[in-house]
């Protein structure tokens, strides 16, 4: 990943999702550190949840409870010692020593239920809503991903807690990259952000805008800058 092909998927990424509005509303606006102890936190973890794609889970309603908001409390009382702090960032986290913590938290919310179908089927949270919620609870450290994602040529993982660690690496790797490249161009790492007019300050969630872009939509930086030097 190249710094400037990063700077056109994430404007590109801007322009689409109308700067990221739901995300920068939960998270940046509302809710920086999501404590899912609190129904109201959960209630709007699942409205963003839905507004980015995860309809496996259903909107709330005074005539039946959110099997997804008690399935999330479930999970968030039983693994919250073991999701790491959250001052920690992806760049220094030592994944490989975390691995067994990362694969037990991400299978444990995976399987559990998000909602019952009208034919009775269950519908259990997956590993792209998984992925969401550790990436809203820990931003700087979990990423999110979708199935178009993690499938793709480029990981080729299978969506389990195993594959999420392996993207974990992945992702840590092109932030390693683009590191020494802005650093390279005498530009202090924490401006970033605002060189890539970001309303956030997640790390990992930049690669996810260049994932989303480049391969759920399709658009290729480098044949953009192509055209623009023609």
């Amino acid at each position: 990943m190249e710094l400037l092909h990063l700077k056109i998927a994430t404007c590109l990424y801007n322009q689409i999702t109308k700067y990221d509005a739901s995300y920068i509303d939960l998270i940046v606006k509302k809710y920086p550190q999501l404590n899912l102890n609190e129904n109201i936190q959960r209630t709007a973890l699942i409205d963003w949840l839905r507004n980015w794609g995860c309809r496996q889970f259903k909107k709330d309603n005074e005539y039946s409870s959110n099997e997804g908001n008690v399935s999330i409390l479930n999970w968030y009382r039983e693994c919250k010692l073991n999701i790491p702090n959250f001052d920690v960032n992806l760049l220094d986290f030592d994944i490989n020593q975390n691995k067994e913590s990362i694969i037990t938290i991400f299978n444990s919310l995976a399987e559990r239920k998000a909602s019952t179908r009208i034919t009775g089927v269950n519908v259990r949270i997956g590993p792209v809503g998984t992925a969401k919620i550790l990436f809203a609870l820990r931003p700087n450290l979990f990423a999110p991903w979708d199935t178009f994602i993690y499938t793709s040529e480029k990981y080729n993982l299978n969506g389990d807690g195993c594959s999420y660690v392996d993207y974990l690496l992945e992702v840590q790797k092109d932030l390693i990259i683009l590191k020494n490249e802005f650093e390279n161009i005498n530009r202090e790492w924490n401006s970033l952000f605002k060189y890539l007019n970001k309303a956030h300050n997640s790390y990992p969630k930049l690669i996810d805008e260049y994932n989303w872009i480049t391969i759920t939509k399709g658009f290729i930086p480098s044949e953009i800058l192509k055209c623009c030097k023609e």
